[in-house]
């Protein structure tokens, strides 16, 4: 069979950063369904299409190039806010030339099915509220990852709540450290936001989170956010040894930073070394988490 074969299909809520197969959301909330392709060893796919719909919906379309031997992809979908109730969400692939091609059947399909319950709280505050517990303001956040430069990345996905539990979900693009949410209600006080990120991390992509309260003072609410990190101190000659027992992989300077030698700090652009003799390296790694904060 030279179809690809659906790998992993799960979604995740705006409002966590778990996945699920089948479960639930909120009608406040976007939902974000992972789809990961894989081929067989042996045959070329040729191109086909990718068409996901929810509760029946069209939502999106694309025709996707042909899968070579041992290949591996992977797509992200976004729908809703949905309506309370069970939605399937469903992902069709259908080659252009099943024949040719020799599928074993036309199209290959896959559904999960999400519970939608009603928010606890409106999205979007009512006309008495705007001016008594919200505010519309623009959200800027600028975000550094663990090498103190600007977070590279796909998507970002925001949730703000007030002390009630209301909620307003937004999602946007990262464009080079800047994470931007335009003319959006927030909480004037007690207000939490929670972020998820994902940040591209050497050529692969790394879901950071993190979260952080502030409150309304003006027009524009501004934050930092920075990725954590862990240095953990080796003893090693050269750079590649000092990295893999430090447990990373990968190139200095993109996926993790060497920081000391022999207890000399290291220059800014130093990526590798070898030293000749055993002698105690720190190394900088990344984690998952952002450290989320208000400034003025």
């Amino acid at each position: 069979m030279a179809a690809p074969k659906i790998k992993q299909l799960f979604f995740q809520t705006e409002g966590e950063g778990f996945a699920h197969e089948h479960g639930e959301a909120n009608s406040a909330e976007k939902v974000y369904v992972y789809l990961e392709l894989e081929n067989d060893d042996y045959n070329e796919t040729g191109p086909f299409s990718v068409t996901f719909t929810a509760g029946g919906q069209f939502v999106s379309g694309a025709t996707h190039q042909s899968m070579t031997a041992g290949a591996n992809d992977e797509e992200w979908f976004t729908a809703g806010p949905l309506g309370v109730g069970q939605h399937e969400l469903k992902v069709t692939l259908e080659s252009e030339d099943a024949a040719g091609y020799a599928w074993d059947e036309p199209a290959v399909e896959a559904s999960l099915w999400v519970t939608v319950i009603a928010a606890r709280g409106s999205a979007i505050p009512d006309d008495s509220e705007h001016s008594r517990d919200w505010a519309y303001v623009n959200i800027i956040i600028n975000a550094d990852n663990f090498l103190e430069k600007p977070l590279r990345g796909g998507r970002f996905y925001a949730r703000i709540t007030d002390a009630d539990g209301k909620t307003a979900a937004h999602d946007g693009d990262v464009d080079e450290g800047i994470l931007s949410i335009p003319g959006v209600w927030a909480p004037r006080k007690d207000a939490t936001l929670i972020l998820y990120v994902d940040a591209l991390h050497g050529d692969d992509y790394l879901r950071l989170e993190g979260s952080g309260d502030f409150a309304v003072t003006g027009d524009n609410v501004k934050f930092r956010a920075a990725q954590g990190f862990q240095d953990v101190t080796v003893t090693a000659s050269d750079s590649e040894t000092a990295a893999h027992k430090a447990g990373v992989k990968g190139s200095a300077g993109i996926e993790f930073k060497i920081i000391k030698i022999g207890g000399e700090y290291a220059s800014e652009d130093e990526n590798s070394r070898t030293t000749g003799s055993s002698q105690e390296w720190t190394i900088r790694i990344p984690k998952d988490n952002l450290k989320l904060s208000q400034v003025q």
